[in-house]
């Protein structure tokens, strides 16, 4: 091998493959998160609303015919029941929402799947409730 003075000497070519990066972590699903949050948050709602309107027609063990008269004009109980709404419309979000975060790729699920489930729960616990109080009044 015959090298000019000062050159480099070339280099061989090998054909080896590049080294295989190592996975990167998956992040979080963000909407995974929102879901879970957004499921404890109506799940807090909904004792909130409960405790609320049972405050507000505690007087009704005395007389039955006070609780259509409670639940109408008592702050507390128009205050429970609003509550009861707005805990039902944020449970719906978060569902959909952890139903969203268990669709995304490349993002760990757990957190959707909890707020999926949690929110999933609430929606079934408010639907054996309406039935209940349907039933309740036939």
């Amino acid at each position: 091998m015959n090298y000019e003075p000062g050159a480099q000497p070339p280099t061989p070519n090998y054909d080896y493959a590049a080294p295989a990066q190592p996975s990167a972590r998956l992040k979080h699903s963000g909407l995974g998160i929102t879901s879970f949050v957004m499921s404890i948050i109506a799940f807090l709602g909904y004792f909130a609303a409960i405790f609320l309107i049972i405050a507000a027609i505690g007087q009704a063990v005395q007389d039955p015919a006070y609780i259509e008269e409670a639940l109408t004009e008592d702050p507390a109980a128009i205050l429970g029941i609003l509550t009861m709404f707005g805990a039902a419309i944020i449970n719906l979000v978060a569902l959909i929402l952890g139903i969203i975060g268990l669709v995304i790729k490349n993002r760990k699920k757990i957190f959707a799947i909890i707020g999926t489930v949690l929110s999933s729960l609430s929606v079934l616990f408010i639907i054996f409730l309406y039935i209940v109080g349907t039933l309740q009044q036939l």
